[in-house]
This record gives structure tokens, C-alpha cells and sequence, in this order.
């Protein structure tokens, strides 16, 4: 059982939460729009963009492994497990491990084809996605593209997510994914941050090691405001329901994580910033679902 948990744990499940709220916000808009939603692919996306989530982590400790950004001193191995660093898994073990989840996803995207011909093409870029997050060649977040792959890679969820349960592929879906976007990028910018001075060392380009310190601040906190200055113009244009509108009394309490967040930097400066999208998602989820009654 020990293991079993471990193999768990090891994949951030904490992180799971990213697409379980992409998901459900695109299976509430396509029911909002045009009174779709079906339990079973409702299930299935969640279930296959869960497994890409937690292969792109556990790839992700892999690549940072061999590149010598993880070790027993890192920022991450002090408020969670590590794979390879504590001895959960071997380095090939953990490479493998983080592929089989992604094809599990994969076979997944095979199943929803049968219904939505489009799904694998979108599975594919999605695992293309996921590998070219820190995979060679691509590597793109050892060359300060991470942000901007991490804000395209949840947008295009969304787009996906609104696809399977609808069958359309629509622009309304791409802009109502900008602002869970903008959160999801901002809890990577969080995390750039904290592990800033251990990426320079190892001659490692995020925006946090590019910007100094004031810039990532603001650009940080800009991450997390935007999405509430973008809900009003996405109401004015027809793009969501009216009721979204109260998603801006949370504001407050987001601005609050913020500050603390960037003002601090803690330890878990990633789960941190989570909070903010935990707070703003599923209240979006909610009144755009609430919409359609």
C-alpha cells in the first residue's frame, strides 16, 4: 500500500485540479450553450487530461533529475516527494513510468474518437505538448518558453474539452479559456520564481531568471488580476452568461493570495498561487453552469 501511494504521490495530485477545472468549465459552457453534457465523456476527458497532467510532472522531475536542477537541497524536494531523488523509482524508471501515463491518456483519445473524430488529433498534440514542456529538442522550459507553452497547452485543453462534449470547435471556447489560463501560467511563474536562483546556476532560462525581481512581481500579480479585467469584456461580447459577473467578488481574496505569494515566495509558492485558481475556477465553473437554469 506503501507504494501504491507513493506512485500516487509522486505524481502531484494536488496539480489535478488544473484540468478537472479546464474540463469542467468546457462541459459547462457547451451545457450552458446548447443544453449538451454526457456523464460519460464527462468521465473520460477528465480521466485522460488527469493522466497527462501527472505525466507531464513525473517527465518533468525526470528532465530536471538529469539536468541536475533537482537534488536534496532543491526548493521542491522539501514540501514533496520526489521520484528519483528520494528513491521512490529509478531515473529510467521514472521516464517510463511518466510515458505509460501519457499513452494511458492516449488510449483514452482512441476510445472518444469512436464518437468525436477529432479527439485523437487533439490527443496527439496534447502528448506532443506535454513532452515538448522540458523534452528534447524542444526543451522549452530550459529556454524561457515554459510560460508561454503552459498558457497555449490549457487554452487549447479547453478548446478540446469544449469540442468532445459539444463537437464543435469554437471561438468562444478560446476566449473563455484565457482566464483560466492566465491562472494556470501564473502558478508556474510562482514556482519560476522560488527556483530562480537554482535555475541560474545551472544556466537555466525561465522569465524569472530573465526579468528582474520588481518585473516578475508585477508580471506575476498581472497574471492573476487580468482574468477578472477580462471577464466583464467577455460578458459585454455575447462570449459568456451575465450571471459570470459576481466571479469578481472574489477578487479580494485572490488579490490576497497574490500579495502574499509575491511578497513571500514561500517554500510551496506553486500550491499557493493553486488556491487562486481553485477560488476563481470553480466559481466560474458554477455560475456558468448556474446560467443554464
Amino acid at each position: 500500500m506503501k507504494n501504491i501511494y507513493q506512485m500516487i504521490l509522486i505524481t502531484r495530485p494536488w496539480g489535478f485540479i488544473l484540468p478537472i477545472v479546464c474540463v469542467s468549465f468546457s462541459f459547462s459552457l457547451g451545457y450552458y450553450i446548447y443544453r449538451i453534457f454526457n456523464i460519460q465523456f464527462f468521465i473520460l476527458t477528465i480521466l485522460g487530461t488527469v493522466l497527462f497532467n501527472a505525466s507531464v510532472d513525473v517527465l518533468n522531475d525526470y528532465f530536471d533529475y538529469k539536468k541536475g536542477l533537482d537534488s536534496e537541497n532543491s526548493g521542491t524536494v522539501k514540501y514533496r516527494l520526489h521520484p528519483i531523488v528520494q528513491g521512490v523509482l529509478t531515473s529510467t524508471n521514472t521516464l517510463l513510468y511518466g510515458l505509460i501515463l501519457g499513452m494511458i491518456g492516449m488510449a483514452i483519445a482512441i476510445y472518444l474518437t469512436l464518437f468525436r473524430f477529432y479527439a485523437i488529433i487533439f490527443a496527439l498534440i496534447g502528448f506532443f505538448m506535454v513532452y515538448a514542456y522540458n523534452g528534447p529538442p524542444f526543451s522549452c522550459k530550459y529556454k524561457a518558453l515554459g510560460e508561454i507553452e503552459v498558457f497555449i497547452t490549457y487554452s487549447f485543453l479547453i478548446i478540446a474539452s469544449y469540442y468532445i462534449t459539444t463537437s464543435h470547435i469554437s471561438i468562444i471556447s478560446f476566449f473563455d479559456s484565457l482566464p483560466l489560463a492566465s491562472i494556470i501560467t501564473a502558478i508556474l511563474v510562482a514556482n519560476n520564481m522560488r527556483d530562480a536562483n537554482t535555475d541560474k546556476l545551472n544556466k537555466i532560462k525561465t522569465l524569472a531568471t530573465i526579468f528582474p525581481d520588481k518585473i516578475k512581481k508585477i508580471y506575476l500579480f498581472l497574471l492573476i488580476i487580468l482574468p477578472y479585467s477580462l471577464i466583464p469584456l467577455l460578458i459585454l461580447f455575447g462570449y459568456l452568461p451575465y450571471l459570470d459577473i459576481l466571479i469578481l467578488l472574489t477578487l479580494p481574496l485572490s488579490t490576497k493570495i497574490g500579495k502574499y505569494v509575491y511578497i513571500n515566495l514561500p517554500i510551496d509558492s506553486d500550491p499557493q498561487t493553486a488556491k487562486v485558481l481553485i477560488i476563481f475556477g470553480l466559481t466560474y465553473v458554477f455560475l456558468t453552469l448556474l446560467s443554464s437554469f
